[in-house]
């Protein structure tokens, strides 16, 4: 598993607005889609700066990543 992610506002289907989903990788680069750390198949493009400042963050991106990393730790106990 890559312990990198990034996080970017895209959009997918079956949502009408941008949501900031996690991505695996240490940053885009340039994809047209690809599938967040939550599972959800997203299309990818370049945000505006409006679209990092309103777009809301994805709670079940964040869950994953705060469980991944609480198992990563308790590893290393």
């Amino acid at each position: 598993m890559d312990t990198h992610h990034y996080w970017l506002p895209v959009s997918s289907r079956g949502c009408t607005r941008l949501v900031r989903h996690a991505f695996r990788g240490k940053r885009w680069e340039g994809r047209a889609s690809d599938i967040s750390v939550c599972g959800v198949q997203c299309a990818m493009a370049e945000p505006s700066e409006l679209d990092w400042f309103q777009t809301p963050t994805c709670w079940d991106c964040t869950n994953i990543l705060i469980e991944e990393q609480e198992q990563a730790d308790a590893a290393l106990e």
